[in-house]
């Protein structure tokens, strides 16, 4: 069966850092930095947003890249969580990688700027 679908595939750079965190989490400063003067151990930071490294950093990723999708008109399918649709693209998504699929190639590259 052929459909003749167009497809890009987008990998987003730093896409775990881009996710807000939904609770507090903190952690302490390297050993080696100080600030003014005082040891590092003196020191927590808490954190805005996700790292690599924690462990809910690719759930949190994936709930800002869902909204964003669901915001922009896609509705996820029931039977693959990392699909979404609209009626003339589809995206499947896998951890940071997103593959498009549509009817053009202007309807998936106006998608992907904005996003």
């Amino acid at each position: 069966m052929k459909l003749g679908l167009k497809t890009k595939q987008v990998d987003y750079s730093n896409a775990f850092v881009q996710a807000k965190i939904d609770g507090d989490v903190y952690c302490e400063l390297p050993e080696e930095f100080s600030v003014n003067g005082a040891g590092s151990s003196e020191y927590v930071l808490k954190l805005e947003r996700s790292l690599y490294g924690l462990k809910q950093a690719p759930q949190l990723w994936f709930k800002t890249l869902e909204k964003s999708l669901l915001d922009r008109g896609f509705k996820a399918s029931a039977q693959d969580p990392c699909m979404f649709m609209k009626k003339d693209l589809i995206a499947l998504v896998y951890v940071d990688d997103v593959l498009f699929f549509g009817t053009t190639e202007k309807i998936i590259d106006d998608m992907i700027e904005d996003l």
